[in-house]
């Protein structure tokens, strides 16, 4: 993390949303972070990215880190994330380089197939979408989401013990280095009357009520028209099964790189392999 980051506040579909900046090239990438986490996530790539000769930027989503929540009445179905793509990639440029993490993979991806044109290279570290489901389980689906909406409602906040919290984040992510869960809990949590809390809004505690179904998301994968990259840990526990992660990559067109030695979390856990794979995607 040779570079500190400048903060930027930009208004993409009606919301103010905070973003991370690094360099000052031409060459734009817009990073994305994964469910419940932030910007900071990628301070570990970002300046290899931006010492390269790149502006690089990255987003807090809607609802996650220092971007404004929906508010009363809103909610964060997954296509809103794709709209405020829409509205924010214009801002930073004609042409962008988008780098995706898990839910912010999928999202980039829809996007991607949505405005090709807007697109010069698309990478996503182990998001490709969600598996398929059965339609008769949606009714089960909306009646669990109405209830969790319920029980987010009638849920008082609670303080963040931030050593809890990152022994916590390290034994769901063991190959987390300490210092590394530190700093990703640390940046999702602020001061609330001299306790910690989380930044992000509670909604996205409660499970999506209709999913994007698997033959949706293929319709944007065939549109996708940019380099693409999909990137995996060796050891990740979301790794898709080999000849179900062949057929998405055939349709997605894109080229497969597994990093060696990370989990779910490559750009935390093996940075510079991470970034030395994202440049060499960039550099086509």
């Amino acid at each position: 993390m040779s570079r500190q980051p400048r903060d930027r506040f930009l208004i993409a579909n009606r919301l103010k949303l905070h973003l991370l900046e690094w360099g000052d090239g031409d060459d734009v990438v817009l990073l994305l972070h994964g469910f419940l986490e932030h910007a900071h996530a990628w301070d570990f790539v970002a300046s290899l990215l931006a010492d390269t000769g790149y502006r690089v930027f990255a987003l807090d989503w809607r609802g996650h880190g220092d971007s404004e929540w929906v508010g009363a009445g809103g909610y964060y179905h997954f296509i809103d994330y794709v709209a405020d793509l829409a509205d924010l990639v214009p801002q930073l440029g004609e042409q962008v380089r988008l780098v995706a993490h898990s839910m912010g993979g999928g999202a980039a991806i829809l996007y991607a197939g949505a405005q090709p044109q807007r697109l010069r290279s698309l990478a996503t570290i182990e998001g490709l979408g969600m598996p398929e489901f059965e339609p008769a389980s949606i009714v089960e689906r909306v009646t669990g989401w109405l209830d969790d909406l319920q029980r987010v409602a009638r849920r008082e906040p609670k303080a963040v013990d931030l050593d809890l919290a990152v022994a916590g984040y390290r034994q769901r992510f063991p190959r987390f280095a300490p210092e590394a869960a530190r700093h990703i809990v640390e940046h999702n949590t602020r001061d609330v009357d001299g306790t910690r809390q989380w930044k992000f809004d509670p909604l996205h505690q409660t499970r999506a009520p209709i999913p994007t179904p698997l033959s949706y998301a293929r319709a944007f994968w065939q549109r996708v028209a940019c380099p693409t990259l999909y990137i995996d840990g060796s050891e990740s526990f979301l790794r898709l099964p080999g000849a179900e992660l062949e057929e998405r990559l055939q349709v997605l067109r894109a080229r497969h790189l597994t990093i060696a030695g990370a989990g779910h979390h490559p750009h935390v856990e093996q940075p510079e392999s991470t970034a030395r794979g994202l440049i060499e995607l960039m550099r086509g």
